[in-house]
């Protein structure tokens, strides 16, 4: 998977982030605030499967995505709900 986009988060936090990665390739996840030249909020390069656990204060309803994975990595982001 390789893809940028914008997420809504309208709690404003980030619960955790599961990555899956094929250990060939590096999977490289960066989570910015708003848009894509916002504050960084999480970012990780890894060819092993990560799981992140938050909450990760992002202050913003919206979670812009840069990820790039190899052919059998995956991602998943999930929100933190209060």
């Amino acid at each position: 998977m390789t893809g940028t986009g914008t997420l809504t988060v309208p709690s404003g936090i980030l619960g955790a982030v599961l990555i899956s990665a094929d250990s060939s390739t590096a999977a490289v996840v960066k989570l910015r605030k708003d848009n894509s030249s916002g504050e960084i909020v999480y970012q990780v390069s890894t060819k092993a499967p990560l799981f992140t656990a938050g909450p990760i204060r992002i202050d913003s309803q919206a979670l812009y995505y840069d990820v790039t994975t190899g052919s059998d990595g995956a991602i998943q982001v999930y929100e933190w709900v209060e």
